[in-house]
């Protein structure tokens, strides 16, 4: 949607587009390296730093400003390397070994069923409320943390202890 929105406003050249993806991985490879050492030492309460940086992203990135742009792509990439780390490393730590294969294939299915229908949700936005879309992000990140407090009160997810 980003990139559509980058070519149908004219915020960027097109030759440029493409770059904003590159910074975006960039941005998710380091946040993922930070996120992974955080995860070993806070355990999951380190998520709790994507739910604003995804929040800002649709403010940054559906802008008409190509600083305003490169930021997004550069926050997006941060979330999505936070949630790719850590969110895999929980699995790991919630889920039993003997059905770790089957925990791994329904969180893939799930997140990837969910990334879907909020794409989905989002493209529809775009196109009749930009307002909405910013709105729904941020609904979205709202109801992540309700059901994500219970989790965190319950324990699960803490670090392991050093072997």
């Amino acid at each position: 949607m980003v990139s559509y929105h980058l070519e149908v406003e004219k915020v960027l050249a097109p030759a440029l587009i493409p770059v904003t993806y590159a910074v975006s991985m960039g941005a998710a490879a380091l946040a993922a390296l930070a996120s992974g050492a955080l995860y070993d030492r806070i355990g999951l309460r380190g998520l709790l730093v994507a739910l604003p940086l995804t929040a800002a992203v649709p403010f940054l990135s559906f802008s008409d400003s190509p600083a305003l742009v490169w930021a997004g792509a550069a926050v997006w990439g941060a979330a999505l390397g936070i949630h790719e780390s850590t969110l895999r490393a929980a699995v790991a730590d919630l889920v039993p070994a003997a059905r770790r294969g089957t925990g791994y294939g329904i969180f893939t299915a799930v997140y990837g069923l969910a990334w879907l229908a909020g794409s989905t949700i989002i493209g529809a936005l775009y196109a009749t409320s930009p307002a909405g879309l910013a709105v729904f992000t941020i609904a979205t990140q709202v109801a992540a943390l309700l059901v994500f407090i219970p989790l965190l009160r319950s324990g699960a997810g803490r670090p392991a202890a050093p072997a």
